[in-house]
């Protein structure tokens, strides 16, 4: 294993790293709406959007005003019907989406399930105006212990789609599974199921959400997330888990998101004390989804 001096300087630039992403000008921080359409909606207008917005055979639609302001898709105003494609645009540069503003604010959409599992289609907005700065956040996280790095054994599995419920009631989000990441702690086995986050680059993320018995009193209640990597050239071995790099969820900085819940099988029955604490600024949870909420 590397020394201790080099674990902890490699988590401090990696911790500021991580505050600083989440808390630049386009971060979840900045998120100020999260509107809701449906199958074949047609027509929807939203408070702080222009234009109208569609459903139209599994696209994201949006139809600019025959005057006035406009959105900027892709480094254009949009003269007719153009598709929002889902993704985080500017922000992540998820799949095909492109950058889409309005004013200064960035617009993007993302696709969900209801609990019935039919698709539903969220258009947020983030306001740099309105991000978080980091001083007012109050985030913080434990010192860097090199005891909460815990060797481990993978095992990979098919990947498959699991519709979980998130934060948002009855909104589902899915979260491919990977396979597992088992360890032992205090002379116990315990195995985290794994999901595989997509990223930018288009390569797969390992990564564990679980909870333990600091959640609600020193970590964010809903527990944290920690990404884990693999060791090798094909993705089939993990070497260890490192509980110092978990952080919180974006919902515990914002109403406006869909983060999953932590799987039953990932709560952990002991304290697992590293990686983030809970922010001081607390966000008092509102749904966003109703059926009859979609349009202004």
């Amino acid at each position: 294993m590397p020394t201790v001096e080099h674990l902890a300087g490699q988590w401090r630039e990696w911790r500021h790293a991580h505050v600083t992403t989440m808390f630049r000008p386009y971060g979840w921080t900045s998120l100020v709406a999260q509107y809701w359409l449906e199958p074949n909606d047609s027509g929807v207008t939203f408070e702080l959007l222009p234009g109208t917005w569609s459903v139209e055979d599994g696209k994201v639609m949006y139809t600019p005003p025959a005057s006035g302001p406009n959105l900027s898709v892709n480094g254009e105003y949009p003269i007719g019907p153009v598709e929002i494609i889902p993704g985080r645009n500017q922000t992540y540069g998820h799949g095909r989406s492109v950058p889409v503003y309005f004013g200064e604010c960035e617009v993007e959409t993302i696709v969900r399930t209801t609990k019935d599992g039919q698709k539903l289609y969220g258009v947020r907005v983030r306001d740099p105006r309105k991000a978080t700065p980091i001083a007012e956040a109050g985030v913080t996280a434990y010192d860097y212990n090199p005891a909460w790095r815990i060797p481990g054994t993978y095992t990979p599995a098919p990947i498959t789609d699991y519709e979980a419920e998130t934060v948002e009631a009855g909104v589902r989000e899915s979260t491919p599974r990977i396979g597992t990441f088992t360890f032992e702690h205090n002379g116990r086995s315990y195995t985290l199921v794994l999901i595989g986050k997509e990223t930018a680059a288009g390569t797969i993320q390992p990564v564990a959400h679980f909870r333990d018995l600091t959640n609600g009193k020193t970590t964010y209640a809903a527990g944290r997330v920690v990404e884990l990597h693999f060791t090798d050239e094909t993705n089939t071995r993990i070497d260890w888990i490192d509980f110092n790099y978990a952080v919180a969820l974006p919902c515990a900085f914002t109403n406006f998101v869909t983060c999953p819940i932590a799987p039953p099988e990932n709560h952990l029955d002991f304290e697992v004390l590293a990686g983030e604490k809970k922010p001081e600024r607390q966000v008092e949870r509102t749904m966003t989804y109703r059926k009859d909420a979609s349009a202004a």
